[in-house]
């Protein structure tokens, strides 16, 4: 699985769909201890809500329907309150993000507590496997005092399912001394010695999907010249 993405699928006249997200995102929203400053504010979402709701009633009454200049006002309304659930979707997808981190899994669920949807993943996928293949390759494009990685992405594991691999190093063969280098979206990395002197360093690659990190993979550990 993907990235979790929010997904409004309602367009500025579904007036119906937009009163009904815009208070479902109030009543879920409001006390929350992870969404404390919503963007626009949520007074401000209701009161869109609210303007919405009165100018459909002036506009299709019981038995009828309103003047041409209600329907613009309605659909004036309307889109504004388009713009501001919009607005509350990007903020809600920041705040998911700092909070979650790589655990996608978990910010989901962020997501899922705002009120908010998320665009549907066709093949989820579970915690991933090591990648396969990670080793040292040989380029003569390469300076002297870098190194260059190659792998591929888990078996089985479409390439959409990945989202992106640490690359971790440490200066001893042990990966709880490992720190993260980079994260690229690439299956390759180059890595460059700028400390002036010979240096050995263990490598390890992890993938990470909406599950959060995955198997590491196995180690390699070169010495890369000053």
């Amino acid at each position: 699985m993907r990235k979790p993405i929010i997904a409004i699928k309602l367009g500025p006249r579904n007036y119906a769909g937009l009163i009904n997200l815009g208070n479902r995102l109030f009543n879920n929203m409001s006390g929350s201890l992870i969404f404390v400053t919503p963007a626009p504010a949520l007074a401000v979402l209701q009161a869109a809500v609210t303007a919405v709701v009165n100018s459909y009633a002036v506009w299709a009454p019981v038995g009828g329907r309103g003047s041409h200049s209600d329907l613009l006002d309605l659909r004036n309304k309307s889109l504004t309150l388009y713009n501001l659930i919009k607005a509350e979707a990007d903020y809600v997808q920041t705040t998911a993000q700092i909070a979650a981190g790589n655990d996608y899994s978990e910010m989901a669920t962020i997501i899922g507590a705002s009120g908010f949807g998320l665009k549907g993943d066709p093949t989820p996928q579970g915690v991933l496997d090591p990648v396969v293949g990670f080793r040292k390759m040989v380029s003569s494009n390469l300076n002297p005092n870098q190194v260059k990685f190659r792998w591929k992405r888990p078996l089985n594991t479409p390439k959409g399912n990945v989202y992106l691999y640490r690359v971790m190093r440490a200066a001893t063969t042990s990966f709880a001394t490992a720190v993260q280098v980079a994260t690229t979206s690439k299956t390759s990395f180059i890595d460059t010695n700028e400390t002036g002197a010979v240096q050995t360093y263990t490598y390890w690659i992890v993938p990470v999907n909406n599950e959060g990190d995955g198997a590491t993979s196995v180690a390699v550990t070169v010495s890369i010249l000053g």
